[in-house]
């Protein structure tokens, strides 16, 4: 059993935790680069070239979120300020507060294996079980109905319930931040008639959004909800170097929620220990099984009992 925080025998963990701004910096400046190369796709070309651009930017809008996700686990940077302010320029694009994805985040780490557990996407994997909501758990609606909902609350100045007021307080602000950011889009489009924003920002999220459902879907469906062993609660991925790249490290989800306070960059150092321990599949075996499944619960239903009772 893999116990939650539990450093093993004869590992400094100090060492295993001490924060290297460099690996993050470096994935950070490739996610700029990358981001510039498409808006100028979008931009200077036409044609196919920026249908690439389009594409390209919304994988990097979904990736900027797999390092809002290390940021927000304060293990980026030593700063917290510095680590708030690119987290939320991280997840600006797809609206996704910081302060918000921390805080809930945090409770889902502390309150795995149990009946309180939540997303804070709220994908309601228990629901995914046939192919008709998938399209639901694809475009986040459940998340994006929230996001709606705690924007309005914050320009009428109220805090997100439930949440302690400092960090109520501070989702709060990024929320009302996101109302500027939209308002600030829409005005830009409709006083100079520009599509600008639908080509940078629009088009690209309806890359991003269900990229990044899927990039988290393996993490704990169909997994062992009622425990809190983390090798049988979530899963870990073999992944090429661009999914590990791609996913920030993310495809190693048991070894993050073992030491969730270790780097992500130190991650495939852990695996190392546990790998003779633990169930390891790729993607493509993940995702050949949750699509049999999917089809199976869909279009294999079983006899109903007047049908029985006929025969």
């Amino acid at each position: 059993m893999l116990t939650i925080g539990k450093v093993p025998e004869g590992m400094d963990s100090r060492e295993l935790n001490r924060i290297k701004s460099a690996p993050f910096a470096i994935r950070l400046l490739i996610c700029a680069l990358l981001i510039a190369a498409s808006i100028w796709l979008i931009l200077e070309f036409g044609g196919i070239l920026s249908a690439i651009g389009i594409l390209s930017l919304g994988l990097m809008y979904a990736h900027a979120v797999e390092l809002q996700h290390q940021a927000l686990h304060n293990t980026a940077f030593p700063n917290k300020t510095l680590s708030r302010v690119i987290g939320f320029l991280l997840g600006l694009p797809m609206l996704v507060s910081y302060s918000d994805y921390q805080y809930h985040h945090f409770q889902h780490h502390r309150l795995l294996g149990t009946s309180d557990n939540r997303e804070f996407f709220n994908y309601g994997y228990d629901k995914l079980t046939t192919l008709k909501p998938l399209a639901a758990h694809l475009l986040m609606a459940g998340h994006y109905r929230e996001v709606a909902k705690f924007i309005t609350w914050s320009l009428m100045g109220r805090l997100r319930p439930g949440v302690k007021q400092d960090s109520a307080v501070r989702i709060r602000t990024e929320y009302c931040l996101m109302a500027i950011f939209l308002a600030a889009m829409l005005s830009v489009s409709l006083v100079f008639k520009t599509t600008i924003f639908l080509k940078l920002w629009a088009l690209p999220l309806l890359i991003a959004i269900p990229t990044h459902a899927l990039i988290e879907l393996p993490e704990h469906w169909g997994k062992q909800a009622d425990t809190s062993d983390v090798g049988v609660n979530t899963r870990t991925i073999k992944a090429t170097w661009f999914g590990y790249w791609f996913t920030n490290g993310n495809n190693y989800h048991i070894e993050h929620h073992w030491l969730p306070s270790v780097p992500n960059d130190r991650l495939p150092q852990l695996h190392q220990l546990i790998r003779s321990q633990v169930e390891i599949e790729t993607y493509p075996q993940f995702y050949k099984k949750f699509l049999l499944e999917l089809y199976q619960n869909t279009f294999s239903r079983p006899p109903k009992v007047d049908e029985i009772a006929s025969t």
